[in-house]
Order: C-alpha cells, then structure tokens, then sequence
C-alpha cells in the first residue's frame, strides 16, 4: 500500500495504545512518548470521546464511566480499523470540564496513532487493532493517591466528591479496566515500598511479552544501567524491574541516544506533586523512552513486513 496521508513512505500507521484505569498516567505517558516520537509524526485519538452518555446521564442511569454500557465499542473498533489503514475518521470530543460533548472534530492518522483511554482493549477483537498495547497499573495506594491529585488541584474537584467517585469506581475498575492488563504487550506496574512512603520512592515494574519482549532484547539496553535496572527472563515475557534511585542522566543519555532529533534535555518524567508542583519522577522518564523506542523498532519491523507483503 502506497500514499497514504500522513504517513512515511507509505507505510500503514502504526497504532499504539496506552490504556490503564483513571488517574493511572495515560496523559503523563502519552505526552512524553509523543514529544520522542516527534509531535509532527503523531496522531491521538481519545477513547473518552465514544463515550455514550455526558457525565450526568451517567449519574442519572447509576453507572460510571469504567462500564462496559457506556462505551461504544462498535464505532470504536470501526474507527481504530480505519486509521490503522490510513484512513481519517471524526466523532465528537469528550469535554472534561463539563461532561457534555463539544463539536465533531476529524482525526487524521499520522505516522503514530497513539490511543488513549479506559477501555482500549476489553476484548480479543479490539485487542487486535493495535500494534502495540499498553496497560498503565499503579499499585492501589499510588492510584488513589494520583486520582485525588489531580482531580482537585487540575479538574477543581471537591476531595469530599472524588472520594465518593473513587469507591464508586472500584468495583467496575477490578471487573473490567484490570483484566485488560492480561492482553498488553507491555505492563507497567508503579510500586512504593510502604503504604506512606512519598512519591520520590516509586519503582517500577515491566513485563513485556512477545514481540515487545524480543524487541527489549535485541535493543542494547540490558547491560547498560548497571544495578539500577533488573532483567529477569521468563517462559514469554521479560520483565524489568528500574530502582527509585536510577540517576536521571542515564535515562537521559538513552534518550538522547535513540531520538536526538526530538529529545529535549529534562524534558521526560514530569508529573505533579502533592504540593501541585511540577515534579520529576525517574521511574517514569524510563518507562517513556521504553515505550517510544518499541513503538519506533516495532514500526521498522511492521514497514519491512508491509513491504515484503506488497513486493
């Protein structure tokens, strides 16, 4: 296949989900991984926006936004077919502010379609229309933690009603936004070594399986960290398990490395602190170019096949 907008020479786009329950880091993730790749090569689709209710018709029909029902999983599928193939596709924006729906907006599929949301991949056939899925799973105490955060301090959210919107959450969250963990090429678990403990402790965990797991491999990385970061093989899967205490100049020297032309110096790991201020969190920087530098190796191996298949 040849032509398509937005793409480089000719390949199709290559679709890239970050998916993980609210307050888990998708935008956090997504904004860094998108500045490596190059924001000009990028195209995001929100998965809020197939929303099928405005915030207060939830309410008024007892059901959250982590419910199967309020998705619409049909046009979701059918538009995720249609950008992987290199075709634009519109719906109407998701408002956070209000809950309501703002105007139809289009989405044209660029060299990455990076996909955002709750519900990605809650079965085998959306599954299928990612080249690389990825499910954010911070440990309970740090969601809790990092959902109140900001829901107050950038959404204007009483503590008093997130509260009640977080234990509402929780049922739906275990029964449907958690097993989607079981389909992702890559996992990335956010822990603390006590409940308490502030957030400059953070570790993380990556399990990666199939292809993402060979590409970590056969991409120079594992000897390179020293003690800082952990590779344990496993029967499909590779996990990689970065120490709170990883120096920053490492992840950024790799990052500097891999994309010299999109990488800016202090530019990765950034999140909020309790305080509401901008903070640096290493684990996370890592967890960045990790997944920007699959989504890049996994997109030459998928073009070399597309053009092996057209030849």
């Amino acid at each position: 296949m040849s032509g398509i907008p937005g793409t480089d020479h000719g390949h199709l786009p290559f679709v890239l989900g970050i998916v993980g329950d609210s307050g888990s880091g998708k935008s956090t993730v997504a904004q860094g991984v998108a500045s490596l790749i190059g924001a000009d090569r990028v195209s995001t689709l929100e998965l809020d926006d197939y929303h099928r209710h405005t915030r207060a018709e939830r309410t008024e029909l007892g059901v959250t936004a982590l419910h199967p029902s309020v998705h619409n999983f049909p046009l979701m599928q059918e538009h995720l077919r249609l950008l992987g193939r290199g075709r634009p596709v519109r719906n109407r924006r998701y408002d956070h502010s209000d809950g309501t729906f703002g105007p139809i907006r289009t989405v044209d599929p660029n060299e990455v379609v990076l996909v955002r949301g709750l519900l990605g991949f809650p079965n085998d056939e959306l599954r299928a229309a990612y080249d690389l899925a990825v499910f954010l799973q911070p440990e309970p105490e740090l969601l809790f933690r990092w959902k109140l955060r900001r829901d107050v301090k950038t959404r204007g959210y009483k503590e008093a009603d997130v509260l009640k919107h977080i234990a509402r959450h929780l049922l739906d969250s275990k029964e449907y936004v958690l097993p989607q963990a079981e389909r992702a090429d890559l996992v990335v678990r956010y822990e603390i070594p006590e409940w308490d403990a502030p957030d400059s402790e953070v570790r993380a965990t990556l399990t990666l399986r199939r292809n993402a797991a060979e590409a970590v491999r056969s991409n120079g990385i594992m000897h390179r960290f020293g003690g800082f970061v952990a590779f344990e093989e496993g029967d499909d899967s590779l996990t990689v398990r970065v120490d709170s205490g990883l120096p920053p100049e490492m992840v950024d020297g790799w990052a500097e490395e891999r994309f010299a032309d999109t990488y800016q110096p202090g530019a990765l790991g950034h999140f909020m602190d309790d305080d509401g201020n901008d903070s640096r969190l290493v684990p996370l920087a890592f967890a960045q170019v990790l997944i920007a530098d699959l989504t890049q190796k996994l997109r030459r191996t998928a073009g070399a096949t597309h053009a092996a298949a057209a030849a």
